[in-house]
């Protein structure tokens, strides 16, 4: 089974989101950014290679936040969501390289944002995971 990665950041309760380029299944539709775990990466190796590659963005895997499954092109994929953040927030050199724009909102926005659907099957979790912190 595949296995998909969300790095959850959140700041003065704003939570960080991209948007992806206007292509593919779910072009142009808000996510919380991550993606897929290649072969031989850890979960956690591969949110780092990610937020790099995508954002120009070191951060550090804090805790495991939930997982759900959902099926993409008729296979299943495992979602994992992590509390990361960012390792130098004010010092980031941003690079789009997948997304058209990032923003920081609060969580309750995003039910009223264009989102992907495998990352509102885990917004309750991710959402009550940060109220009770």
């Amino acid at each position: 089974m595949a296995i998909s990665v969300a790095g959850i950041v959140v700041v003065d309760n704003l939570v960080f989101i991209a948007k992806r380029v206007p292509v593919g299944d779910m072009g142009n539709r808000w996510e919380f950014p991550g993606g897929k775990v290649d072969a031989g990466e850890t979960p956690e190796e591969a949110l780092k290679r990610e937020f790099f590659e995508e954002f120009g963005a070191n951060i550090i895997v804090k805790n495991p936040i939930c997982e759900s499954t959902f099926t993409h092109k008729d296979k299943n994929v495992i979602l994992k969501a992590f509390e990361v953040e960012f390792s130098d927030l004010d010092n980031i050199q941003w690079v789009l390289s997948e997304h058209t724009e990032t923003a920081w909102v609060p969580f309750e926005k995003i039910p009223t944002l264009f989102f992907v659907d495998s990352d509102m099957q885990i917004y309750p979790k991710v959402r009550d995971y940060f109220s009770s912190k």
